[in-house]
C-alpha cells in the first residue's frame, strides 16, 4: 500500500466533500454549549464568599453538584463526539462509493449502529485507560491495535465486541504497514498541536481558527484511516510503501 498515495487521496476527497466538516463543526459547537451550561451551573458554587456563611454539609452538597455537572458534561460531550465521528465515517464511505456524501445518509447509518458504537467506544475507552495506568506503554499498544474499531462498526456492521477483534486482526496481519500508519498519525497530531498552540496566542480569532483547524484535522485523519482500513481489509499482508 502506497501511504503517500493514501495521504494524497485523503486530501482530494476532503476537498471535494466539504459536507464532511459539518458533523465535526456541529459537535464542537454543541460541546461548547454543554461546557458553558455546565460551567454556568457551577458558578454559584465557586464563590462561597458571596454566599455568606455556608455549613460544611452545604459545602459538600455543592461540591457534589459541581462534580455531577462535570460528569454529565463529559458524558454528553463523549456521546456528541461519537455521533459526529460515526457520521463522518459513514459519509466518507458514501463519498468513496458514490462520490457524494450527505448528512441525512450519515445520520441514518449512525443511528442504526448507535448501540454497537457505544459498546465499542466504551470498551476501547476502558481498555486504553487501563493500559495507560499500566505505565503508559500498554495504553499506546491498545490504541494501536484498536484504532480501526469504530470504523469496523460503521463499515462492516460489526457489533461492539467483534469490532475490536476485527481491528486487532487487521493490525496484526499488517503489522509493518500499520506501524507506519500509526507513526504518520502521530506526526499529523504533533503538527496539529503546534498549529493549535500558535493560533491559541491570537485573541478571539485564534479560538475560531483553532476550531476550524480541529475540524480539518479530524476529518482528514478519519478519511486517512478509512481509506487505509479499506485497503488493508481487502488486501491483507501488504507491505508499507511510503514512496510517491
Amino acid at each position: 500500500m502506497n501511504i503517500t498515495a493514501v495521504l494524497r487521496d485523503s486530501f482530494d476527497l476532503m476537498k471535494k466533500n466539504w459536507m464532511l466538516f459539518v458533523p465535526f463543526l456541529g459537535a464542537f459547537v454543541l460541546m461548547a454549549l454543554v461546557s458553558l451550561i455546565a460551567v454556568g451551573s457551577m458558578v454559584p458554587f465557586g464563590d462561597f464568599s458571596s454566599m455568606g456563611h455556608v455549613s460544611q454539609k452545604e459545602a459538600v452538597g455543592m461540591a457534589g453538584a459541581s462534580l455531577l455537572a462535570v460528569f454529565v458534561m463529559m458524558i454528553l460531550s463523549g456521546i456528541i463526539g461519537l455521533l459526529a465521528h460515526g457520521m463522518t465515517i459513514a459519509m466518507i464511505e458514501d463519498a468513496l462509493r458514490t462520490e457524494k456524501a450527505t448528512l441525512a445518509g450519515g445520520w441514518t447509518k449512525t443511528l442504526h449502529n448507535i448501540v454497537p458504537l457505544l459498546i465499542s467506544a466504551v470498551l476501547v475507552g476502558i481498555i486504553v485507560s487501563i493500559g495507560f495506568m499500566l505505565l503508559i506503554l500498554p495504553g499506546i499498544v491498545a490504541v494501536f491495535f484498536l484504532m480501526f474499531s469504530i470504523i469496523a462498526v460503521m463499515s462492516e456492521r460489526d457489533n461492539g465486541f467483534t469490532a475490536l477483534a476485527h481491528s486487532a486482526r487487521i493490525v496484526y496481519r499488517n503489522i509493518k504497514t500499520t506501524i507506519v500508519l500509526f507513526l504518520v498519525l502521530i506526526a499529523l497530531g504533533v503538527l496539529f498541536g503546534v498549529v493549535s498552540m500558535i493560533l491559541g496566542l491570537i485573541p478571539i480569532l485564534g479560538v475560531i481558527l483553532s476550531i476550524a483547524i480541529s475540524a480539518v484535522f479530524g476529518v482528514y485523519t478519519t478519511i486517512f484511516l478509512v481509506i487505509s482500513y479499506n485497503n488493508l481489509d481487502t488486501q491483507p499482508d501488504t507491505q508499507p510503501d511510503a514512496t510517491v
